[in-house]
């Protein structure tokens, strides 16, 4: 089987939807030397090599439109003439038109398999720019339309896919996604240590990693800090990691309105190798997001474990389990009061650190690979 991949969003300084591109082509690579795999990318990767793949980079790509061209007329044509099998969209987004060259020529049409991770957009279109509101709901319904098979990472996900899109149930497979092997517990003190220095990092920390936009929910996680009591908060800090997403500034100006000073930090985006050491030197990891298709952090942060409190909506219950504490992200209160009861418990801590570690081993890259390749299959022989 000819396989093709659209590595678009594996780029440098990749978060979410970007991360699991690069990891699923990893992993399927990593199991996988029956079938060719064509892979399109728009910036090299940093080994990124197999004997079965052929990596090739799309020209020009920065130029307005070239999205949607590239998508449209140059894809299908590269497809149609390297007679490909199946392509797969790990980020949303299927041709729009139909494939007029492979008509046209008499071949066969490949198959599509897509990775439709959340619809926060429909659900939530107040955290969406307009913008970004408009590209999900066409593209995200273009592809619930198209698609031979869609590949959703929770339950969640698939309940809020076959209500909004009336897909028919047969067509959507869950496959929870996996985390890196570097997320572990770090026992080496040099290694933290450069990394407490890089970062400035202080001694006690609430820690939250994610892109900064409204529907993570960070100005509510900063006022529940800022509801603590002093005998509570005592010298912890919380800090934020993560390049700016939209409405940044006015996420910035609400949080400066707390007068919490350094109390609360903004680090900005944190380079992928420095993540295992920066969540090992949290003492709690807080992720209140409205929202989440999977959720990459609490995971990662229970890998290494450290203590997750996070939201009790969408996927989170069925990726943390009993082994995080989940509150109401909108109860404020009761989120302050969580997150209080974690700081000042060190047992609890420990207890979930456990649990965590555990709970993050059913989350392998090998089982997500495997059962991706099963859904490449599962398609190729209808």
């Amino acid at each position: 089987m000819r396989i093709a991949i659209d590595g678009r969003t594996i780029v440098s300084g990749r978060t979410g939807v970007g991360v699991y591109a690069e990891r699923i082509v990893r992993s399927l690579l990593g199991i996988d030397r029956a079938n060719e795999y064509f892979l399109f990318l728009v910036e090299p990767v940093k080994d990124l090599h197999a004997p079965n793949l052929n990596t090739i980079f799309i020209e020009g790509y920065d130029r307005i439109g070239r999205n949607r061209f590239w998508e449209n007329f140059l894809l299908p044509r590269f497809m149609a003439s390297h007679s490909v099998d199946l392509f797969f969209a790990p980020a949303y987004a299927l041709p729009v038109l139909p494939f007029v060259y492979a008509k046209r020529n008499r071949l066969k049409r490949p198959r599509f398999v897509v990775t439709i991770h959340d619809l926060i957009g429909l659900l939530h279109p107040e955290t969406f720019t307009r913008k970004m509101y408009f590209w999900q709901k066409i593209f995200v319904a273009n592809a619930a339309r198209r698609a031979d098979k869609i590949i959703t990472a929770s339950e969640a996900t698939k309940t809020d896919l076959l209500e909004l899109h009336a897909v028919n149930e047969e067509r959507v497979t869950v496959i929870y996604h996996s985390i890196d092997e570097d997320f572990v517990p770090i026992n080496d003190r040099r290694r933290l240590s450069t990394t407490q220095a890089k970062y400035g990092l202080p001694e006690k920390a609430v820690l939250y990693v994610g892109t900064i936009e409204p529907r993570k929910n960070i100005v509510g996680l900063a006022k529940a800090f800022a509801m603590l009591t002093a005998e509570e908060r005592s010298d912890f800090t919380l800090i934020i990691a993560g390049r700016p997403g939209w409405y940044v500034e006015s996420i910035h100006e609400e949080i400066g309105r707390l007068q919490l000073g350094r109390r609360i930090r903004f680090l900005g985006y944190v380079d992928r190798q420095d993540l295992p050491a920066l969540y090992n030197l949290s003492t709690v990891f807080a992720y209140p997001s409205l929202y989440e298709g999977f959720g990459f952090p609490p995971l990662e942060a229970m890998s290494c474990g450290i203590p997750v409190l996070c939201s009790n909506t969408s996927s989170f219950p069925e990726v943390v389990g009993d082994a995080a504490i989940m509150v109401d992200p909108h109860d404020l209160g009761g989120m302050s009061k969580q997150l209080g009861r974690l700081l000042s418990d060190a047992s609890l801590r420990n207890e979930l650190g456990r649990k965590g570690i555990a709970r993050s081993r059913q989350f392998s890259a090998q089982k997500t690979a495997q059962a991706t390749l099963r859904v490449f299959q599962e398609v190729a022989d209808r």
